[in-house]
């Protein structure tokens, strides 16, 4: 899953986002980038100058914290983040086609007897099936273990400043800057959706569920709600060999950001588990 990332120092501590994937996951610092996943008994990690390096320019941190135009700098890193291969290109479209098939197939069955009135429910609330296949995709596959190794990865480093197995296993896979607990607002616009009549609100939502993220975000309420999304749907305790594999990719990501210079070739790592 694509995340918000601070990429700034918070008490001498880099800050790190992430996202997992089926066999792996993506780590996101300020400068680099560390993709790591596990294959054949081996742990891949490729180191990669990030995308988003611009962005730590003080000017552009500046600006990138007014409002409304930090919404645009959010999506903005979402996006980079999430398009970061041409496969990841590849499945967010062909996400969309089955997500534009579903509601068409919701909308052709309302007229459908006794399941007509569910399916015209779907049709209109598109976003409660769809976050429970999304949910249901994260808590039952390994995208959700790994989601949960990277939070314990990323807490052992906040709470203990060195990365081990056993730091990381003492940690927790509940994060509060998860960007996961955006689906929070996600959720509350789409509901709004087909309520308000109005073609720009397509558009629109984007910016206020973000300004929404950025205003109530690390509340208290806001923070209460994330973590019970973290812990029943969107992450699961990791096994052994995917926290490995998320302690291994922080590790050196770690070292590039402190070397500020890295081999870009992939390191192939015998894995212990």
């Amino acid at each position: 899953m694509a995340k918000d990332v601070a990429m700034e120092k918070n008490e001498g501590r880099l800050m790190f986002g992430g996202m997992a994937r089926w066999d792996g996951l993506d780590l996101f610092g300020p400068n680099y980038t560390s993709v790591a996943y596990r294959r054949k008994g081996e742990i891949h990690v490729k180191i990669e100058p990030s995308a988003l390096r611009k962005l730590t320019n003080p000017s552009v941190q500046r600006v990138s914290r007014w409002p409304v135009i930090r919404s645009f700098f959010l999506w903005g890193r979402v996006f980079a983040q999430v398009f970061g291969s041409i496969w990841s290109l590849l499945f967010f479209t062909a996400t969309l086609a089955v997500l534009w098939l579903f509601v068409r197939l919701m909308q052709l069955g309302s007229g459908a007897g006794t399941l007509g009135g569910v399916f015209a429910f779907f049709a209109e609330f598109p976003i409660l099936p769809i976050l429970l296949l999304f949910f249901a995709a994260l808590k039952f596959t390994p995208i959700g273990r790994y989601h949960g190794a990277e939070h314990k990865a990323v807490a052992a480093y906040e709470n203990y400043g060195e990365v081990t197995l056993q730091n990381a296993r003492n940690s927790s896979r509940i994060h509060p800057r998860c960007g996961t607990n955006i689906l929070l607002y996600i959720m509350l616009a789409a509901l709004l959706d087909p309520l308000i009549a109005w073609w720009g609100y397509a558009i629109l939502q984007f910016i206020l569920i973000s300004e929404a993220w950025f205003v109530f975000g690390q509340t208290r309420p806001s923070i209460a709600v994330g973590n019970l999304l973290q812990r029943y749907l969107t992450t699961t305790e990791p096994r052994r060999y995917q926290l490995e594999v998320a302690v291994e990719a922080l590790n050196r990501l770690l070292q590039a950001e402190e070397e500020r210079g890295v081999d870009q070739a992939a390191v192939r790592l015998k894995a212990r588990y």
